[in-house]
């Protein structure tokens, strides 16, 4: 894991599909990224069937870094839920402590910019530890 990302982060800004959501969605979700490649999201088993938050659906998963280049690409494989063991393939973007970072669903492309199109998702994150 990069050691700038090693850390418990709130969720501040979330935009689907083109759309920014109301924060009451998002606002209780809590990503820790830890040293050994993973991911934790406490409260997942808040998301609900019919919209898309908490978006990876899974309390665990593996975060896989590519290429460096601007802007550096991150995967999220989530243990369970619909997307278990699937890639979310994205871009992310660190700035001290605030992460941006947009992903793609299954079967749809890899973001190139930081804003949302049908079947991705952008979130801000901000460190809280």
């Amino acid at each position: 894991m990069l050691d700038g990302l090693v850390g418990k982060w709130k969720v501040i800004g979330c935009q689907l599909n083109g759309v920014w959501l109301p924060y009451s969605i998002f606002q209780e979700f809590r990503y820790s990224f830890l040293k050994d490649d993973t991911f934790r999201l406490d409260w997942a088993e808040l998301s609900f069937p019919q919209y898309v938050g908490g978006f990876p659906k899974s309390k665990t998963g593996k975060v896989v870094f590519g290429s460096d280049q601007k802007p550096a690409e991150i995967d999220l494989i989530p243990d369970e839920g619909p997307f278990a063991n699937k890639h979310l393939a994205g871009i992310y973007e660190l700035d001290h402590d605030v992460l941006k970072a947009i992903f793609s669903f299954p079967g749809t492309e890899r973001p190139k910019v930081f804003h949302t199109t049908q079947g991705q998702v952008f979130e801000i994150w901000q460190r809280v530890d």
